[in-house]
């Protein structure tokens, strides 16, 4: 029996791919069973072919190196998704002029708050051979984290997972917020239902998708957040949003909010909780979805 299609997954060296809890790899145990071929390399390995590659590049905006890796390949899957940053991607920043006088939400320009572009610089630093070979990176990670955390507003490139600071209007906004390039200030927006906030979430691979809800009683709703399933369409203004940005895969975070669409976040490299139990529909609808991409 002749071989299936290849699959390739483009990632950068400092990703952690196979350690990572990337939604991704709920779905290549099906894929497999399905006959396909899988290889994951990054920027700085070999090139192999692969029928299909996904650019799967777990930071904002996708390196040179990766880019051109992903331009060796006929078919890629998110081939023109190459900066997601909030300045690029958000419809709901203020600007310290606006006469804006709603509640806002102060984030990093970077996704997962900078986490992943902090990583990276750590694992690229000249001194990461030595502390990964006296085994004392993790603990200076730490180390550094917290002195990040404790940097002023005009410096900080980083916040804690899903802790970004509300502020009830713009007056109340650090003066040293406005002048830091690192973050952003965006309307807040939230979608409120019986006291309980509520993020809505467009997965889809291909054609297929799916439509999830968590709900909390904090304003940043994380994702280990009571989930519920929804079956109202998805909103044509995110189809259009998709279509713009070029996705073929990933997750979109939006709100409903007064009878509008409010998109809070995209996202490339979707994650899975550390209760797999959960994502197991989805996975279920989402992997044949590969097929539309395959044979598109």
């Amino acid at each position: 029996m002749s071989p299936g299609p290849t699959i390739g997954i483009l990632t950068h060296s400092t990703d952690n791919f196979h350690d990572a809890q990337y939604f991704i790899r709920l779905m290549i145990p099906r894929w497999e069973a399905m006959g396909f071929r899988l290889v994951v390399l990054t920027e700085a390995d070999a090139f192999v072919p692969a029928d299909i590659a996904f650019l799967h590049v777990d930071l904002s905006v996708v390196p040179d190196s990766c880019r051109r890796l992903s331009e060796r390949y006929g078919k890629v899957v998110n081939g023109r998704v190459l900066d997601i940053s909030k300045r690029r991607i958000s419809r709901l920043i203020v600007r310290r002029e606006e006469a804006y006088s709603g509640a806002v939400i102060v984030k990093s320009n970077y996704n997962c708050g900078g986490q992943r572009e902090f990583q990276r610089r750590m694992r690229e630093s000249p001194i990461a051979p030595v502390l990964k070979r006296l085994k004392i990176a993790e603990p200076v990670r730490r180390r550094l984290e917290q002195f990040e955390l404790q940097r002023s507003w005009r410096r900080r490139r980083l916040f804690p997972y899903g802790q970004y600071p509300v502020f009830e209007n713009c007056e109340l906004v650090p003066e040293g917020v406005w002048a830091n390039p690192n973050l952003v200030v965006e309307r807040f927006l939230a979608e409120r239902e019986d006291g309980l906030y509520c993020c809505r979430h467009w997965l889809f691979l291909g054609g297929k998708e799916v439509m999830r809800r968590t709900v909390s009683r904090e304003p940043n709703v994380k994702a280990n957040a009571r989930i519920e399933q929804i079956r109202d369409p998805v909103p044509e203004e995110l189809r259009a949003m998709r279509q713009e940005l070029g996705f073929d895969y990933g997750k979109f975070d939006y709100g409903i909010v007064e009878g509008k669409v409010v998109v809070y976040d995209v996202n490339k490299t979707p994650g899975y909780t550390a209760d797999v139990a959960r994502h197991t529909q989805t996975v279920d609808a989402l992997c044949e979805g590969i097929w539309d991409l395959v044979g598109g």
